[in-house]
């Protein structure tokens, strides 16, 4: 009961102190969340008390709950990491692409998030008890015109992070043809894909593939990197060859600017129909994955989507290797919106085309499939607007979760739905 007491007491003196709006890339939001991490974990509570203060706060309506919850997930993943004792490697890799008003502080730009320098502080308050886990922070430059990766080698230097960190240019790889990225010809090619396959690679060449797990996340702090231990228990302690950072389970927490649910849902119904494979999985995009090192090269070698797709190409590969072998985690997402360079309509199209390939070249052709990888084939940018504006209400009102099923939209349906 004073256990009890005693929680329930630190849980409201913490919500008085929490902002209402929660931001990530403010300095004093960010450390208030470690912060009281820190104080919930003194309480002493085991991982069915962690569980057992998620679900009373999942069900919260309250604003403040968003605070709480992303606390409450970071918590967890600290008492995860603590738990392995074996030696460990972790690489963190991050992709960078017109991010060099993002990279500085906020004094410095309206769009500043100080982003490497938070990912840093971020992995050092996740394992600063676990002298048996080395972890590197990876920044691959994807050929940004405004150079990103030279800035992020100068914060690194400049705020001592070199040890921590390393700065990749993919431009380097495709000149010395190295790895997965060695048949690409220019960076033009690479769309965050050929830098994330780059940087996964890079370390198993490294840090070797034993003991050693390969994590990707993206550029902003939507995701904060107290939660890679959420990805890594799955990894240990279920044999799991992946782990995902999902935005539609149960337990996520999410806070999203704007609205692009439309667009989302139609999405995944078109991928789902191409590549049954993964048909379990429904957030594909989350940039937040892990793998175990040991398969990072059998699946970046001859990856055929070096652009934003790349992630499913990924998650099937890994499913053909061995089935029902990558976990789906729920996250606390907060949306890092405001600069974003992958917010409007063009990847969408280009990234269903992409599918199409792989559905191709990795799974046996079926008849209706084939009807959907001709449909999607056809499409111009064009059509694709029209599509967009007139999705069948059968696909809007229903949850994505439910395409995994949910058939009954054909592509003929699409086509009339264009032409309409």
């Amino acid at each position: 009961m004073t256990n009890s007491l005693n929680t329930n007491t630190l849980i409201e003196q913490i919500l008085l102190s929490a902002p209402e709006v929660m931001d990530l890339t403010d300095e004093v939001h960010a450390r208030l969340v470690t912060e009281a991490a820190d104080q919930i974990l003194g309480l002493g509570l085991d991982l069915v008390g962690i569980a057992e203060l998620e679900d009373r706060y999942l069900m919260s309506t309250e604003d403040d709950s968003i605070f709480i919850l992303l606390v409450l997930k970071i918590v967890r993943s600290k008492m995860l990491v603590r738990k392995i004792s074996d030696s460990l490697n972790v690489s963190v890799i991050f992709a960078v692409y017109k991010e060099h008003n993002r990279i500085k502080k906020k004094s410095d730009h309206p769009h500043g998030e100080n982003f490497l320098v938070k990912k840093v502080e971020q992995l050092r308050w996740l394992f600063s008890e676990t002298a048996n886990i080395n972890w590197e922070l990876i920044v691959v430059d994807d050929g940004c015109p405004e150079g990103s990766g030279r800035i992020a080698k100068e914060i690194a230097v400049n705020e001592n992070l070199t040890e921590e960190v390393r700065v990749l240019f993919l431009a380097d790889a495709i000149e010395y043809k190295k790895g997965p990225v060695g048949s690409l010809t220019s960076t033009n090619e690479s769309q965050k894909g050929g830098s994330i396959v780059y940087g996964m690679w890079d370390a198993v060449q490294r840090k070797g593939s034993e003991d050693h797990i390969v994590l990707y996340t993206d550029a902003d702090l939507s995701t904060h990197l107290g939660q890679v231990g959420l990805l890594l228990e799955p990894i240990l302690l279920e044999n799991k060859l992946a782990a995902i950072g999902s935005r539609r389970e149960a337990d996520s927490v999410v806070v999203k600017t704007g609205s692009r649910n439309s667009r989302g849902k139609l999405f995944i119904y078109l991928w789902k129909r191409l590549i049954a494979q993964i048909g379990d999985i429904v957030d594909t995009q989350c940039g937040f994955k892990a793998f175990k090192a040991e398969i990072v090269e059998e699946i970046v070698e001859g990856i055929l989507e070096k652009k934003f797709a790349f992630d499913i190409e990924l998650l099937l590969r890994t499913s053909l290797i061995r089935e029902s072998s990558i976990a789906r985690v729920g996250i606390a997402w907060i949306d890092s919106e405001a600069a974003s360079t992958t917010t409007d309509l063009s990847p969408y199209l280009p990234m269903l085309k992409a599918i199409v390939e792989m559905y191709r070249k990795y799974v046996p052709a079926q008849e209706e499939s084939d009807q959907f990888a001709g449909f999607i084939d056809s499409l111009t940018e064009e059509e694709f607007v029209k599509l967009l504006e007139s999705i069948p209400e059968a696909i809007l009102n229903r949850e994505p979760y439910e395409f995994t099923q949910f058939k009954e939209v054909k592509a003929d349906d699409l086509k009339k739905s264009i032409n309409s």
